[in-house]
């Protein structure tokens, strides 16, 4: 996109690049919407959607909502911004474990490659990724051969789980990683470095401890933001809808109404 991966010029690391730089944090917003705009051109005619939602921490910054809004108007369909766009996702995950398990005690997490969004029933914290701990390891980088960045990834989001407070046992979690899964839960690549780790799911629960037991819904971050969208009442009559992430990288998900 634009002569770079898109990942590249919509992503938190371009964000710290800017602000080191001494761009004002007005001007963050705007400096991210060439990009925004060209990829949503380009996907929209791609997929054939008829409305954008969009969420993530990067929809947080100062105005961005104005910024979105003059870079598509040309677009010529909806592009809805989340009404909550950093938790709208965790919060349609409790949605979703109390509509199907009816759950008297849910937990969701969704881990994001800067932060941990985690809510209860009635609490709802963030954990920031301390990159001295866990340093971002990208694609293509060398993981370390002990798998000590494995071990540390688990604790923190173990930690995360343990740390929110409730009143009973846990008896549904859903849980939403930045990773490609495939039907066995065998995690791919993010920078947690955990792709191909097998048990990434079973440690995680292991290491958390959670009194109770009950379902676990575990399934990619991008798939939680479309859940979200689903529920949002502004995009009712649509039927095909591109939902974006938009935090340390951008991710995606098709909604598709029967």
């Amino acid at each position: 996109m634009l002569g770079h991966e898109l990942w590249e010029l919509l992503s938190t690391p371009r964000v710290e690049a800017d602000r080191k730089a001494g761009v004002p944090e007005h001007e963050l917003a705007t400096r991210l919407m060439p990009a925004l705009a060209s990829a949503l051109e380009s996907l929209v005619r791609q997929h054939k959607v008829d409305a954008v939602w969009l969420s993530g921490g990067l929809a947080c910054l100062d105005g961005f909502e104005q910024a979105l809004t003059a870079a598509t108007t040309k677009l010529d369909r909806p592009v809805v911004l989340a009404a909550s766009p950093r938790f709208a996702p965790v919060h349609a995950g409790l949605r979703l474990l109390k509509s199907s398990v009816s759950a008297r005690e849910a937990l969701c997490l969704d881990v994001g490659q800067t932060s941990l969004k985690c809510a209860s029933r009635e609490t709802l914290q963030v954990f920031e990724r301390d990159t001295t701990v866990l340093p971002r390891l990208f694609i293509g980088m060398p993981r370390p051969e002990d798998g000590h960045h494995i071990t540390a990834a688990v604790r923190f989001l173990a930690g995360a789980l343990r740390a929110l407070p409730r009143d009973t046992s846990v008896d549904a979690l859903c849980l939403a990683l930045p990773c490609p899964l495939d039907e066995a839960l065998v995690p791919g690549g993010c920078t947690y470095g955990w792709e191909g780790h097998s048990t990434l799911v079973a440690d995680i629960l292991a290491e958390a401890r959670l009194p109770g037991g009950g379902e676990v819904l575990v399934l990619n971050d991008a798939e939680l933001a479309a859940e979200a969208a689903r529920g949002d009442s502004r995009l009712a009559s649509h039927r095909r809808i591109l939902c974006l992430t938009l935090g340390f990288g951008p991710g995606g998900a098709l909604l598709v109404r029967d």
